[in-house]
């Protein structure tokens, strides 16, 4: 039972990983037709969408980073 759990967790993980990079490199993108770098309103909507605390802090630390990319 636990090497599945760990299987599904692994399953995820490479998930995620994948989906951050794809997000990382429209951000590059995204830069060029951006004049500021942050939009706390863009942000806003995207946290709100969002219930659990956990998450919002990981979304928080993904706006950091993409905010460093773009600057």
């Amino acid at each position: 039972m636990l090497k599945k759990i760990r299987e599904e967790i692994d399953f995820l993980d490479n998930i995620i990983i994948d989906s951050l990079k794809k997000r990382f490199e429209l951000v590059v993108k995204l830069k060029n037709f951006k004049k500021e770098v942050e939009d706390k309103t863009r942000e806003s909507e995207i946290l709100n969408k969002i219930d659990s605390e956990n998450i919002k802090n990981i979304y928080l630390k993904i706006f950091e980073i993409s905010k460093k990319i773009q600057s």
